[in-house]
């Protein structure tokens, strides 16, 4: 496996005190909204988890940067930046560190019903085999994943990556930063989560 990947519960993370730095408790305390406080430090619990529990890192010597995309970038003891990915919604946050390549993107979200508006928005018609809420749920959370390894997220036309027949694509502006990238050969893994989440992980696997 090309990567290591930990979900948590957002109810059973620690306090901020027990694992963030300063500089990160800095960065909690000026959130408003208890939502999205919560999410945030769900997120930096389960990938400092993670790699204390990988690495043996001791959790606060270990800090979640952002870079100027957006991109988080764990800075461990040593200096070395990983390629990381983090995800939230609904009751749980999830991490991944990419073991091998360049980056990793990570995507969970709650299956349900969506708007014909936003499957016209998001979708081509060629990648919609069913609308049921499982299947558009994944397929949205695999190009939400995909987005994240390219280090773009929502920046990036969702169509301009497409799955046809389960088969990932590019064209467009995706197309270019792929190829600039070195056109990393991305797999795709899909996790069912209570019934009820669909979880996506794109890693770099090596060509043979």
């Amino acid at each position: 496996m090309a990567y290591r990947l930990n979900i948590v519960e957002l109810n059973k993370v620690p306090l901020a005190e027990d694992f963030l730095t300063k500089r990160e408790l800095g960065i909690y305390k000026t959130f408003k909204i208890d939502k999205r406080k919560k999410e945030w430090l769900g997120g930096r619990y389960a990938l400092k988890k993670l790699a204390c529990d990988f690495f043996n890192f001791d959790i606060k010597h270990m800090e979640v940067n952002n870079l100027p995309s957006g991109q988080p970038v764990l800075l461990v003891p040593g200096g070395t930046k990983l390629p990381v990915s983090i995800t939230h919604s609904g009751a749980y946050a999830a991490a991944a560190i990419a073991l091998t390549g360049q980056a990793i993107g990570l995507d969970i979200e709650v299956i349900e019903q969506r708007s014909p508006a936003w499957i016209k928005q998001c979708f081509e018609e060629s990648e919609i085999s069913s609308k049921s809420a499982p299947f558009l749920t994944e397929l949205w959370a695999k190009k939400e994943a995909v987005l994240k390894f390219l280090g773009v997220g929502l920046k990036l036309s969702c169509t301009d990556i497409n799955f046809v027949f389960g088969k990932l694509e590019f064209k467009g502006k995706a197309l270019d930063m792929w190829a600039r990238q070195g056109s990393p050969n991305i797999t795709l893994q899909v996790q069912n989560l209570q019934g009820s989440y669909k979880l996506a992980i794109a890693s770099e696997e090596p060509r043979f």
